[in-house]
This record gives structure tokens, C-alpha cells and sequence, in this order.
């Protein structure tokens, strides 16, 4: 009886053990499976915000070369959207402007466009210099081609 006693004890003990790997196997592939579901996830979000980054940047370029004041002008805007929705978007517009006035109205511009026609907040850093010598060169860039 003994020795049966100790066969049953010792087959018991390894179906615990075939037991135990199994379900730490099944907990690490669930586990797997969760991790790529995040991962897809965040992917799909960014591809989505990717687009909204592009249909903000063609926003903000058409109103900047639309209006007649800063035709011409060499300024171009960065956008950023976050990856969670409720932070800001930030725009940022870079170039050279022939006087403060011009700058302000850019920015002006910038804002108005971004209130008006984005259902986002967006937060627009100026990154425009003033360079009395961009007139001049605009205007030779105007004659000559």
C-alpha cells in the first residue's frame, strides 16, 4: 500500500506542476495578447492624429497665403496635436516679416483662423522674426522672379 501511496503522491505532484505551467503560460499570453491590443491602439490614435496634424497645417498655410497683406512673405506653420484629446494643439509659425505690425497681423491672422475654423484649442507660438532687409529682399525676389 505504501508503495502505491507514493505513486499516486508523486503523479499528483506532477500534474500540479503541468498544472502550474499551463496557467502561467495561458496568464503570459494573455498578458502578450493585451500588450499588442494597447499597442494597436495607440497606433490607430496616432495615425488619426497624424491627419488632424495635416488638416490643421493646410488650414493655417491657406489662410496665411490667402490674405493679401502676407502674400508673399516667407512664413510657414508647424502644428502639433497631442496624442490625448484635451490638450492644446500647438501651432508654430516660423518666418521673417518686414516690420512688428506685419508680425502682429500674422499672428492676428493666425488666431483668428484657429478660433474660427479648428473645433480644437490651439495654442500659436510665434517663432517670426522682424527683419527690416526681408522687404527689401522681397521685393527684389518679386522683380526679378
Amino acid at each position: 500500500m505504501t508503495a502505491q501511496t507514493l505513486a499516486d503522491a508523486a503523479r499528483a505532484a506532477g500534474s500540479t506542476r503541468l498544472e502550474a505551467s499551463v496557467t502561467l503560460l495561458l496568464i503570459g499570453t494573455v498578458g502578450l495578447l493585451l500588450l499588442l491590443a494597447v499597442i494597436a491602439k495607440v497606433l490607430d490614435l496616432r495615425l488619426k492624429r497624424d491627419g488632424e496634424v495635416i488638416a490643421v497645417k493646410g488650414v493655417i498655410s491657406e489662410a496665411l497665403g490667402g490674405d493679401p497683406e502676407l502674400f508673399g512673405l516667407p512664413l510657414t506653420a508647424t502644428v502639433r496635436v497631442p496624442l490625448w484629446r484635451g490638450a492644446p494643439v500647438t501651432i508654430r509659425v516660423f518666418g521673417e516679416v518686414p516690420s512688428r505690425e506685419i508680425k502682429q497681423a500674422a499672428l492676428r491672422r493666425v488666431k483668428r483662423t484657429a478660433t474660427a475654423e479648428l473645433s480644437v484649442r490651439a495654442r500659436i507660438k510665434s517663432r517670426i522674426g522682424v527683419a527690416p532687409s526681408a522687404s527689401s529682399r522681397l521685393l527684389r525676389i518679386t522683380r526679378w522672379g
